[in-house]
């Protein structure tokens, strides 16, 4: 299965979060992560990285995401990658009325 990553700019609300939810719900997502949003900004931005059994499936998550984000970056992840930069994939993303995220508080942009 190929590893993706998603990089993805959205506003810092309730409603951004929960539309990120329900876009994931039911993927294979191994790692999210969002960098605090600066001060004087409303929008955070962060990274997904998940496993898609078909590469066809990459389109309506791309198409659910644009519908919450106009800035929406995709890129596959090296098998060698994956190993070196992040937990193993072990379990699903389920939506559970919540927003599931790492906050990273010092991270480098690729």
């Amino acid at each position: 299965m190929a590893l993706w990553r998603i990089r993805i700019r959205l506003s810092d609300d309730p409603h951004s979060r929960a539309q990120l939810d329900l876009a994931l719900a039911g993927q294979r997502v191994k790692d999210v992560t969002f960098a605090p949003r600066d001060a004087d900004s409303a929008e955070m931005a962060g990274d997904v990285v998940l496993e898609l059994p078909q590469d066809e499936d990459l389109g309506t998550l791309l198409s659910a995401l644009h519908r919450i984000s106009p800035q929406v970056f995709v890129s596959r992840v090296d098998d060698d990658q994956a190993a070196t930069n992040g937990p193993a994939l072990t379990t699903q993303f389920r939506h559970r009325g919540g927003f599931a995220r790492q906050v990273a508080s010092s991270r480098a942009t690729d």
